[in-house]
Formats: C-alpha cells, structure tokens, sequence
C-alpha cells in the first residue's frame, strides 16, 4: 500500500508539473508568434544567411504555423493533464469509480483525438518546409496515438459502468 500511495504521489506531482510547463510552452510559443511580426527581417536575414536557396518569407510563415499550432495543442494537453490530475485525486482517496471520472476520462478521449487531429496540419506543414528545401525533421501519423484514443473512450465506457455499479450497490446496502 505505501508502494502504491508513492506511486500515486510521484504521478500527481508529475501531472502537476507537465501542467505546468505546458502552459509555459503556450506562452513562449504565443510570445515568439508575436515576436516574429516586428523581427521579421532579422528572422529573414538569417535564414538567408544559412539557407541562400530558400524563401525566407515562405521558412518564417511556416515558423508562425507551427507556432500557431503548438498553441492550439497546448488546450487538449491542458484537458489531458488536468483531467487526469482530478481522476488520480479520486483514486488517492479511494473513490475511483465516481461519475465524474467517466466523464473525465471521456475528455481525455476527445483531447487525445484533437492531438491526433493535429497531426494533419503538422505533417502539411512540414512537407511544405522540405519542398524549401528545409529539413525539418519529421511528422508521422502514429497508430499508438489512435489506438489511446480509443482506449481512453473505452476506459470511460468502463469508468461509467464501474460508477453505476458502485452507486447500485450503494442504493441497496
């Protein structure tokens, strides 16, 4: 059991972490997305210098995209942290099979999907900065992350039926 609660103890203080850096990603992506209007010629003067056969203005609007995108990522992995945050609250206390988990869990499904529907976009976008002749590293659609989608819907099927259930068996005792 004190396995257990150091276990839960370490994820909670994990989730709460991750919670917090991802807000400061969202911020830093939002300040240097704001940065990039005025700084645009510096920007530009560099990628020239390291890119001669590259379009600048093309490199920097797909820099803002991604900067874009990583903004609108940063609000289904806020759902994904803070939901589980509040389920591992529930298991602490004893009480994981609670409505209001399965409706967590549920949140969790639909913002895994938003992130996996952010790959669309992603890997656009990357395609374009190869055809400036930029490697830019790589998107890949990932059949894990589908498949955690339709976990998460699962679990939640699950969370529910374990929730009705328990406040069956509460009803008759």
């Amino acid at each position: 059991m004190a396995r257990r609660d150091r276990i839960l103890r370490f994820t909670v203080l994990v989730l709460r972490v991750l919670l917090v850096l991802n807000i400061v990603f969202a911020a830093v992506f939002a300040i240097a997305l704001v940065a990039s209007v005025p700084l645009h010629a510096a920007f530009a003067a560099k990628i020239a210098a390291k890119y001669p056969a590259a379009n600048a203005g093309a490199v920097i609007a797909g820099v803002r995209w991604l900067l874009l995108l990583g903004i609108v990522a940063a609000v289904p992995a806020h759902v994904i942290f803070s939901r589980l945050s509040a389920v591992m609250g529930t298991v602490r206390i004893g009480e994981t099979f609670a409505s209001p988990n399965a409706r967590r869990v549920a949140l969790i499904g639909w913002a895994l999907l938003a992130i996996q529907l952010l790959d669309f976009p992603l890997a656009l976008i990357v395609r374009r900065f190869d055809g400036l002749g930029i490697e830019a590293g790589g998107s890949t659609l990932s059949i894990g992350g589908w498949l955690s989608v339709l976990v998460a819907f699962i679990l939640a099927r699950v969370f529910a039926e374990g929730a009705a259930l328990r406040e069956d068996l509460e009803g008759t005792v």
